[in-house]
């Protein structure tokens, strides 16, 4: 079966199939429903769809640090950072404003996220989830794949 989604979608759904964890604190966000109690035929099915959203994530994330890297400016220790905001000297004074480049990359990179693919996705069904394990995972997009 084929689906449209947004890129922004693709990275959702990746996250709800593959498990996500917070990068800076290591709490983990979503287990991931490949790593629930799946019949062996449907983890089979999923295999190939994980991969083909592992590397829409990977051309996403290349993108983005191109984007970054367009956008922002090196730190000291080589680093490329953008931030939402600047300081910037008013006479005697500090005052923090608006980063103008910070909005320029948050335009650009959202018209990246809300471009619309075609993806070749398993046919889940109910039966399917019926001896699937317990989860507290959320899964918006992964739903919609469900017949």
């Amino acid at each position: 079966m084929s689906i449209k989604l947004t890129i922004d979608e693709v990275l959702q759904l990746e996250a709800e199939i593959n498990g996500l964890s917070n990068q800076q604190t290591g709490e983990v966000v979503y287990k991931g429903f490949a790593n629930l109690e799946l019949p062996i035929l449907l983890k089979y099915e999923l295999s190939e769809l994980t991969k083909s959203l592992s590397e829409e994530k990977s051309k996403v994330d290349e993108l983005r640090n191109e984007l970054v890297t367009k956008y922002g400016s090196t730190k000291e220790d080589g680093a490329v950072e953008i931030k939402p905001t600047v300081e910037v000297k008013k006479g005697k004074k500090t005052e923090t404003v608006k980063n103008e480049k910070y909005v320029e990359f948050l335009e650009e990179y959202g018209k990246l996220l809300n471009k619309e693919i075609e993806l070749d996705v398993p046919t889940i069904s109910k039966d399917d989830l019926r001896d699937v394990g317990k989860t507290t995972d959320q899964y918006k997009i992964l739903f919609k794949l469900i017949s």
